[in-house]
């Protein structure tokens, strides 16, 4: 078994990519709409201080700060279990549905907040582009978690990973 310092300290690794991947990713789209940091401004403004008209968020220093450390703590959490459950599926390989199942869960959750954001703003990110992002997290998560865990894998869906 595992030790539970290095699935944290690995979980965080992989929620700090998964998180990063997003910021990124929203990042240039918001350089390329001529907007740098409005979808950070906007969901802190809308998180935080209960902005209703996307339209009137200011972007500022203050709310890309306190999106960005909610956003990096639910990657680092979401990490955690993550790197947890796949260290349990190399013990029983059966547990990587439970890996599968959180991943889709935490896709859902995110469309879920794009449907939540377009009924009360009027310039809530588009949902495509919070599909695209969490598909970018998802990958560089899996990537980086399933060249640690590639027992779970082998065994249930046949991949294998070169070394």
């Amino acid at each position: 078994m595992k030790p539970m310092k290095p699935i944290v300290v690995e979980g965080l690794g992989a929620g700090a990519l998964g998180g990063g991947a997003v910021a990124g990713w929203f990042l240039l789209h918001d350089v390329i709409a001529h907007r740098p940091f409005f979808t950070p401004s906007l969901l802190g403004a809308v998180v935080f201080h209960g902005l209703r008209d996307g339209s009137t968020v200011t972007v500022s220093g203050r709310l890309v700060l306190e999106y960005s450390l909610l956003h990096w703590a639910v990657f680092m959490m979401f990490g955690v279990v993550a790197a947890a459950l796949l260290a349990a599926a190399d013990r029983q390989p059966s547990l990587l549905i439970a890996f599968v199942m959180l991943t889709c869960c935490f896709e859902v959750a995110a469309l879920v907040l794009v449907a939540v954001l377009a009924e009360r703003l009027f310039e809530a990110p588009a949902w495509w582009t919070i599909t695209l992002a969490n598909a970018l997290a998802a990958a560089t998560m899996l990537i980086f978690l399933g060249r640690r865990h590639r027992r779970a894998w082998r065994e249930n869906r046949g991949l294998v990973w070169n070394d």
